[in-house]
């Protein structure tokens, strides 16, 4: 499969304030730990999305987790349908990236988050309130 992105990255001059985090990978296992560590009302104020491969948490910066290997998304206000990199920007101005992302992806619905390493693009709109129980069957389900 080729890379939805085309374009490089460099540092931002300001980082982004980040409202999600994702982690695949032995960061994914790691993050689920922190996540199911974590008391009912902490939880219940973040919501995510997974797969066998991906981890995805968002909420407000200060209720992320912070856990070795997780990487931060935020909102540009130049694209603000798109969740990037806080640390990253594209080379190309971010408006033309949310365009031509948008008319690639169609189908999926907005917010759409533009992971990095390996590069991919994933749509957040069925990010769900997150739930112990679900993440302890994701912790025992093989990857």
């Amino acid at each position: 499969m080729s890379s939805p992105l085309s374009f490089g990255w460099r540092p931002r001059h300001e980082a982004l304030e980040p409202c999600a985090a994702w982690a695949s990978d032995a960061a994914r296992l790691a993050l689920l730990q922190h996540l199911i560590a974590q008391p009912e009302e902490r939880l219940a104020r973040l919501t995510g999305l997974a797969s066998k491969e991906l981890l995805v948490v968002l909420g407000p910066a200060a209720e992320l987790p912070w856990v070795d290997g997780v990487k931060y998304l935020g909102i540009d206000a130049r694209a603000p349908g798109l969740l990037l990199p806080t640390q990253l920007e594209p080379e190309v101005h971010p408006a033309l990236v949310e365009r031509g992302l948008r008319t690639r992806f169609a189908a999926e619905v907005a917010p759409l988050a533009v992971l990095l390493e390996p590069a991919r693009v994933a749509s957040l709109a069925s990010a769900r309130p997150l739930e112990r129980a679900r993440l302890v069957d994701l912790m025992e389900r093989p990857s």
